[in-house]
């Protein structure tokens, strides 16, 4: 955008720009989301670095043209919603279909987004603004995971190979978008079934197709360009097709051949052959299995013989009458060592009562699908077999297939999954201690101004100093603790110093002793050699602390905690590189935790104590602590033995910062008396704020909303600086500003925020001072506007 000769540009040089365009485009510009928005009456096109790969090589030859332009091929389906737009209304798409040209031509896309207006100075809507982000291989994977699920139940039973093409015919059919006509042929010579999926390809089951083209592999037919294709689910025919061998029982000779027409819309979809592998996958795995079933009625021992899959004969009282060889292959089991013993002697023992329950049913003549239970191999491993059954005469006869990988997936899939929701609950413990913390924030803001003020005016009596200066380190400690709890939700930068986590343990021997209680023996076991560790000292401290408490918390009737430093070698574990760690260890000889509850531990909110006596915050901080920086969290504990968690801290060759020299802060009149507006919805805060400025000498005025201070600047009353607080009702502090700059663009303006950070979306750009603040740090920010 800096190198873009704006001057040629109907817009002219960015800093003659709009605020309502700058804004939001700062906003864009910063932010990893994808992200345009479009200016003007032509709606021109701006965009982040992180929509470059949706633009593809419309980059950078799009930047300022207008958004009709850009997207052309698919404006008309976006057009009603820019008009809604153009009348002040949002709008939201759920993975739309969207045909871009953005290699050269049309291709299959899928896009959430959404349009929000953009305001100009008259108030009416002079932009638009699109947060998108690109689902396509989202979209696309679902659709062939689910036609491969489809096929894959609708085979199931199948028993015929006539069961098996019509259930092929069946699925292809429907999944006219990956593949616009499907053609099935089966055997060969004057036996070959030719079947067309849908009607409208009949036709082509007269052309002659090259099925010898496929040999190991898919193989890929461009279609002539003056044929008839069925077009599918789109609005062109298919450029080309897909010729794949549907392998027999040994793996090799093809039974029979798939020709698949290609989306044309997906010219580099190399995955498509992966989908066409796995369909002509399970197509031969169920003519196998028509294969076993034709067998086994005409050559019954065979089948039984070589079945890769359990099979069985079993009584209605639990006793095997017969096994296939599988269950030695499988399960180690001799066939000898199973027929004429119960069901009982190989079940896992949990899993008994629900198997006899099922096999009464099948006994009674019920066929079960898909029943599972666990039995142990020879060597006392677990396997997961799912079960289909029959009933013939006295006997049940069982089908089962190993489903242990499967399982080991789907658990696999459960952590991805149970690792989003934690990740989602962080997300509300950031908006949940954000708010708390700036209405602590504020509370804190009274006290500590109030307190600063009080200790100013006091007459010199040591008592009472000391009193009041304990009130301030109380007040400045909560500040702390907010803070800290603000960093933690909103991950910002950590304030890393080269430090000694045995010299750290020392520095918070009061607390540790006073947090632990007279009840508590405390060891420790320091090591005087251990190297330095990167860490945040304040949040380090802050975690020894609360596992300090946790370990007492544990103790019923006393104990014992010891806390232990060391420098360990980790191989690889939990996911941190090899390397020297140094070990900070708080131990116990409590109660210990179960393992349900020790794969809680970590979890948000998640707590063993009383309520009212722990939030359940404290470990997840921990451990999002560790994360930070570059550690890990690793906790082990036995019920009645005890618990021992560990932060492990990677090592650091960076020597320590020598102690920056501490100042007390001084306080003096301004050298010049300025006429100052504070605005705080809170009239508390704004109290002790007018307080703090009048004994500095300055005049002031105060405003209780923001509406109330625009009707004093309006009114023509001279300020010469503004000092406001953020979050207020109707018109926050960013707002304000932006109104005032309208009035007065000179006017200096001091934002005053409880927050960390401000919200996402503030949008405004200002100095800003943190809540709680005393005089002397109220006096330094308004020396930076004046110089006194």
């Amino acid at each position: 955008m800096r190198q873009y000769d704006w001057s040629s540009h109907p817009f002219g040089a960015p800093e003659n720009w709009p605020e309502g365009l700058k804004i939001p485009l700062r906003m864009l510009l910063t932010s990893r989301f994808e992200m345009w928005l479009g200016w003007g009456d032509e709606l021109n096109f701006f965009y982040n670095d992180a929509y470059i790969p949706t633009l593809g090589i419309k980059h950078p030859s799009m930047l300022g043209r207008p958004f009709r332009e850009v997207w052309s091929e698919v404006y008309d389906d976006v057009a009603d919603q820019v008009a809604r737009v153009r009348g002040g209304e949002s709008t939201w798409n759920d993975a739309l279909l969207l045909l871009l040209e953005r290699h050269g031509y049309p291709e299959e896309t899928y896009h959430s987004f959404s349009y929000s207006p953009l305001y100009g100075p008259s108030g009416s809507v002079d932009g638009m603004l699109c947060i998108v982000s690109e689902v396509t291989e989202r979209v696309i994977t679902e659709r062939r995971l689910n036609t491969l699920r489809t096929l894959g139940m609708e085979l199931v039973g199948t028993s015929t190979r006539d069961e098996v093409c019509q259930a092929v015919s069946q699925v292809l059919g429907v999944n006219r978008r990956d593949f616009p006509f499907s053609l099935l042929f089966m055997g060969e010579g004057d036996e070959q079934a030719a079947i067309a999926c849908t009607q409208d390809a009949a036709d082509l089951l007269h052309q002659s197709w090259p099925l010898g083209a496929a040999g190991s592999g898919p193989a890929m037919i461009a279609l002539p360009a003056r044929a008839a294709y069925p077009v599918g689910a789109w609005a062109i025919a298919s450029r080309d097709a897909l010729v794949v061998a549907i392998p027999g029982a040994d793996g090799e000779t093809p039974v029979g051949h798939l020709v698949l027409g290609l989306n044309p819309y997906r010219r580099r979809d190399e995955d498509v052959a992966d989908l066409a592998r796995m369909l002509v996958g399970q197509i031969s795995g169920a003519l196998a299995n028509v294969t076993a079933l034709v067998s086994e009625r005409q050559r019954a021992d065979r089948v039984w013989t070589h079945s890769r899959d359990l099979l069985c004969a079993v009584g209605a009282d639990g006793i095997y009458r017969s096994v296939s060889p599988a269950w030695t292959r499988i399960l180690g089991h001799a066939t000898d060592q199973v027929v004429g013993h119960h069901i009982d002697e190989f079940l896992w023992p949990d899993d008994r009562q629900e198997t006899a329950e099922a096999l009464s049913l099948a006994a009674s003549g019920t066929d079960l699908t898909s029943f599972e239970n666990r039995y142990r191999t020879v060597d006392g491993e677990l396997r997961w077999i799912s079960w289909h059954t029959a009933r013939e005469g006295d006997l049940v006869y069982g089908y089962g297939r190993d489903v242990t990988e499967e399982k080991l997936n789907a658990e696999a899939l459960a952590s991805a999954e149970n690792a989003l929701r934690q990740s989602q609950k962080m997300e509300v413990i950031g908006q949940l201690t954000g708010g708390v913390a700036h209405d602590f924030n504020n509370l804190l803001m009274a006290i500590t101004a109030n307190l600063d003020l009080l200790k100013r005016h006091m007459p010199d009596d040591p008592k009472a100093t000391r009193l009041i200066d304990g009130a301030i380190q109380g007040a400045s400690r909560g500040a702390s603790l907010t803070q800290r709890l603000l960093a933690f939700a909103r991950r910002q930068d950590l304030e890393l110093v080269a430090v000694s986590v045995t010299e750290l343990v020392r520095g918070v021997g009061d607390l540790i002793m006073k947090s632990a209680g007279p009840g508590v023996e405390l060891r420790y076991q320091l090591d005087e050699e251990l190297p330095l560790a990167m860490v945040d000292a304040n949040q380090v401290e802050l975690a020894l602390l609360n596992l300090v408490v946790n370990a007492r918390d544990a103790l019923r009737d006393g104990g014992c905690v010891t806390i232990a430093t060391e420098r360990v070698v980790l191989a690889s574990e939990q996911h941190l590189p090899s390397g020297p760690y140094v070990r900070l260890a708080v131990s116990d000889d409590g109660v210990g935790m179960d393992e349900e509850t020790l794969a809680r531990a970590t979890e948000p909110f998640f707590s063993t104590k009383e309520i009212g006596k722990g939030t359940g915050l404290g470990l997840s901080m921990i451990h999002g602590l560790a994360i930070q920086l570059n550690g890990a969290l690793r906790i082990s504990s036995t019920p009645g033995e005890g618990t021992c968690a560990e932060l492990l801290l990677p090592v650091t060759e960076e020597r320590p910062a020598a102690p920056a020299p501490v100042a007390e802060p001084s306080v003096t009149p301004a050298a010049a008396t300025r006429t100052i507006l504070v605005v705080d919805d809170d009239p508390l805060v704004a109290m002790s704020t007018v307080d703090l400025l009048e004994n500095l000498g300055h005049s002031v005025r105060e405003a209780n909303s923001g509406a109330e201070a625009l009707e004093i600047v309006r009114s023509g009353e001279h300020f010469d600086l503004v000092v406001t607080d953020y979050s207020m009702p109707r018109m926050n502090g960013g707002q304000l500003a932006i109104a005032l700059r309208e009035i007065r663009p000179d006017l200096p303006i001091l934002l005053a925020t409880g927050y960390a950070d401000l919200p996402p979306g503030a949008g405004i750009d200002l100095p800003r001072l943190a809540k709680p603040y005393d005089q002397s740090q109220l006096q330094r920010e308004i020396a930076k506007f004046f110089g006194s």
